[in-house]
């Protein structure tokens, strides 16, 4: 499926280098089991550990999108936006785990839901939560960090205009 010295995005580490695919053993078990050895690209004295056994974990460890996949999910995803949860607090803990999970589906409809809640309330005078905001920052980081690996975006405003329909990828060379 993946091998070694091959690029992934995981969860919100980001992209990571697969370094190494070998049976560990953890805990107290002592039963030996394949792991994926990932090194974050943003953080490369990290080490992550992904138990090939557990779909879930696996699910999570992505192929990078090549600038016509990317065009591709940003156009289809362009006026979809997620439910509003007016509740501050159960909104939070939803993008939190969006974040967490590194979905780049979800993270670019986080990105376009608090972008036009921000120009609404910006209108209106009212401010959006600093959460909301961090989230906003957060999840544009992210998805920056990903596609800048195999496009030729150089800035998170740029990744902006890109989900906007204003700029266009291109792609560069693999890493």
């Amino acid at each position: 499926m993946f091998n070694i010295g091959g690029y992934v995005s995981y969860r919100s580490e980001g992209v990571c280098i697969i370094t190494d695919i070998r049976c560990e053993s953890f805990g107290s078990i002592g039963k030996d089991e394949k792991y994926y050895i990932l090194s974050p690209l943003n953080d490369p004295k990290s080490t992550v550990y992904v138990p090939a056994s557990n779909e879930k974990l696996m699910s999570m460890m992505r192929k990078l999108l090549s600038a016509e996949e990317i065009e591709n999910m940003v156009s289809e995803l362009r006026e979809e936006r997620l439910e509003w949860i007016s509740d501050n607090r159960l909104r939070n803990s939803r993008f939190k785990e969006i974040l967490l999970i590194g979905d780049r589906r979800e993270l670019i409809l986080v990105a376009n839901t608090l972008t036009e809640k921000l120009a609404e309330q910006e209108k209106t005078g009212i401010k959006l939560p600093q959460t909301d905001i961090n989230t906003l920052k957060r999840a544009i980081t992210l998805l920056y960090n990903e596609f800048s690996a195999t496009t030729d975006i150089s800035s998170s405003e740029d990744l902006i205009g890109v989900l906007n329909g204003n700029i266009r990828l291109n792609p560069k060379n693999p890493l």
